[in-house]
């Protein structure tokens, strides 16, 4: 089992299912919430034709089927809830509500050499494929709001921290990362400076988010930069700082005082002053870029 952790955006997915793509693997992907129960993870009844049936859910059809259990949000679970799975991917074994019992691949055919078909299906054992594997994908917390993984859970994956990239690495990584395809993917004849700045930018708010958690700096989307760089492809004329505030609203960010800045009326020690703070840095690290043509406005 693996576990990819890092900030907010679609990376960490995009890496497990291109990795399924590659390797030619089918995939069950399970969106964790604080509403997510166990039920959720094993069984759960519903009505088919007047009746009701018990229906696997994503972690037992994975399991039978040899398929890649994708786990994404597993920071949001309740931590009653992710228990359910630690024998499944120890042992890969788990009692389901049904009387079924999933038996590791090892175990079955051992069991197979002495038993006949009939008694294993009467004693309704259900071979765990061996092609099985679990990917889960979270945020790092305390850094970020919800629950920290129970150690023995933990214990169960290898760990793999999805850091941002450099510039140069980026600039060489098309396929891999949208946001340095659509920055360095200009067409040809384009001189405008205002790619390479949007990138200088995003690798320093990113350093600067990762280095000095105070700063109150926004997470650093690559979402939200390729969007604003799709944009500005689109509308060459358009405020570039308009644009950035547009997809990344540094100046709405409160920090965790509750209010947006320039509209505290009343906030914690520090909160409105920190939110300003926050914006400047933005706003200083704006000014060094250089972004061609484009003249940007004030704040």
């Amino acid at each position: 089992a693996i576990f990819l952790i890092g900030g907010p955006g679609p990376r960490r997915r995009r890496l497990a299912l291109h990795f399924c793509e590659v390797m030619g693997l089918e995939a069950e992907l399970v969106r964790i919430s604080r509403d997510t129960t166990e039920s959720d993870l094993k069984l759960r009844r519903e009505i088919s034709g007047g009746t009701a049936l018990w229906s696997d859910q994503a972690p037992v059809r994975a399991a039978i089927e040899g398929r890649v259990l994708i786990l994404d949000g597993i920071e949001k679970a309740e931590r009653n809830v992710l228990p359910t799975l630690n024998n499944l991917l120890e042992n890969r074994e788990m009692a389901l509500d049904d009387g079924r019992f999933l038996l590791s691949a090892a175990r079955y055919d051992a069991l197979a050499k002495t038993q006949s078909a009939e008694s294993l299906k009467a004693a309704r054992l259900i071979r765990v494929h061996e092609d099985f594997r679990v990917i889960a994908l979270g945020l790092p917390v305390p850094r970020f709001p919800g629950y920290p993984l129970d150690p023995p859970l933990r214990s169960r994956f290898q760990a793999r921290a999805v850091d941002s990239f450099s510039p140069e690495a980026l600039e060489g990584t098309h396929m891999t990362d949208p946001l340095a395809f659509r920055v360095t993917s200009a067409p040809a004849g384009d001189s405008a400076q205002w790619p390479r700045s949007l990138l200088a930018l995003a690798e320093t708010l990113r350093a600067i988010h990762e280095s000095s958690p105070e700063a109150g700096l926004l997470p650093v989307s690559d979402e939200a930069f390729g969007g604003v760089a799709s944009h500005l492809r689109a509308f060459p004329l358009a405020d570039p700082r308009e644009v950035l505030r547009r997809y990344y609203p540094y100046d709405l960010h409160s920090n965790g005082s509750g209010a947006a800045w320039g509209t505290a009326s009343t906030t914690t020690a520090g909160g409105a002053d920190a939110d300003k703070g926050a914006a400047r840095v933005v706003e200083k690290a704006f000014e060094r870029c250089e972004w061609g043509t484009a003249s940007p406005s004030a704040p």
